[in-house]
């Protein structure tokens, strides 16, 4: 394949024979880092022989995938599996150094929650599904006030925020335990420093490019877009895989997978909302014009649809996960820790009753209110309650 590959260059940029010298130098070694990384991929072709017909060959080709899938996902073997193996150019330690700067970083930015009933609990659920998961680090684990929308975030080294919204959006311990789990699995994944890997590859291949003359250049600007799109289709396979390890590591840790679920119906509620108000910012409507538009979107996203994730989870449920009798889907924990963070959030508002609370705070009108009634209730007035407060937030 390499020597290919170099042949195919040379007839294609023949100036390159009489090139300087550090160009002649840099192009062969430009096309070896190439093969090199092409080798795991051509390695994992199977030859096919010719008296197969395409759609059988497609259909071996999934067999093979099914079956490596099955042993690579075997729930069976949890910790043993291999996990986030692979190339990468970070180390367990530099790994969790980076991910303890990006944790500081996170501290002095974003309000933390300093209740330690609310701490001990998230701590406690955290620790019991990462004992269930094919992580190899140690897991720090805090509860921040970040705002209102329902989030977890996993750094690298094993930093995991759990956002005090998550907890009061979650209709169960297993729904919250879910959600953890799936930036549990990112971080046993390995999936940060793997991408950063890719990034650093293709930085390095585009150096490379801009010393090796005519060629280095078309090739610079073939990686300038071939390599931010293979990063975001690597973004994209580990939000599925992460979707995988978490019913995964739901199910280890005795909780219904079928949780998750609903968390991502939730998701996809928030991001149709999201996008019909985007639909109403005047000229959104010439993007879906363009000729493959949904092609050409999925193609630089990041993230999956979530509606293939739900459905491809319902598969993976039925193929991974053998029948349980039993799961846990909430327990008298959740409701407490949900219930204090709710008290927690609403403001206490004390009347004044006469004679036993006159050492309390009051609440009374101002003479110069705009509403008609008089400044000093009527002893038989009584103060309603009209709803909670909203939650006291700091943005990040």
């Amino acid at each position: 394949m390499a020597a290919i590959l170099v042949w195919w260059w040379a007839m294609r940029f023949p100036v390159l024979l009489s090139a300087p010298r550090p160009r002649a130098c840099a192009f062969p070694l430009l096309c070896i880092v190439i093969a090199l990384i092409a080798a795991p991929v051509a390695g994992k072709s199977k030859d096919v022989p010719h008296n197969v017909s395409p759609a059988e060959s497609q259909k071996q080709d999934r067999d093979v995938v099914s079956a490596k899938n099955a042993e690579k996902y075997d729930i069976e073997r949890i910790g043993a599996r291999g996990i986030g193996s692979g190339f990468n150019l970070y180390s367990l330690r530099r790994e969790h150094a980076l991910g303890q700067n990006m944790a500081a970083a996170f501290d002095r930015t974003t309000r933390l929650v300093t209740d330690p009933i609310v701490n001990d609990y998230v701590n406690q659920l955290a620790q019991r599904i990462v004992r269930n998961s094919d992580a190899t680090v140690p897991f720090t684990v805090k509860v921040i006030d970040a705002g209102n929308l329902p989030r977890a975030y996993g750094l690298p080294g094993g930093f995991l925020y759990v956002d005090s919204a998550l907890i009061l959006a979650s209709d169960g311990e297993a729904e919250l335990a879910t959600v953890m789990a799936h930036e549990i699995a990112h971080v046993a994944a390995r999936h940060a420093t793997r991408a950063l890997t890719r990034r650093d590859m293709t930085n390095i291949i585009g150096s490379m490019a801009l010393i090796a003359g005519p060629a280095g250049l078309a090739m610079e600007n073939a990686s300038g877009l071939a390599g931010p799109l293979s990063v975001k289709k690597f973004d994209r396979d580990a939000e599925y895989e992460a979707d995988l390890l978490a019913i995964e590591y739901a199910y280890a840790s005795g909780y219904d997978p079928q949780a998750y679920l609903g968390a991502l119906e939730k998701l996809h509620a928030i991001e149709l909302k999201r996008n019909e108000e985007l639909a109403k910012i005047p000229g959104a409507h010439f993007a879906a014009k363009v000729p493959f538009h949904r092609q050409i979107a999925r193609g630089f996203a990041s993230y999956p649809l979530t509606e293939e994730r739900i459905e491809r989870l319902q598969s993976e449920i039925a193929t991974y996960l053998p029948a349980r009798k039993e799961y846990i889907l909430d327990t008298h924990e959740f409701e407490d820790v949900k219930a204090h963070l709710l008290a927690a959030q609403t403001p206490l508002l004390r009347h004044h009753s006469g004679e036993d609370d006159n050492k309390a705070p009051a609440l009374r009108r101002t003479a110069d209110s705009d509403s008609g009634i008089p400044n000093v209730p009527a002893s038989n007035d009584r103060f309603r309650e009209s709803g909670t407060a909203a939650a006291f937030v700091a943005q990040p």
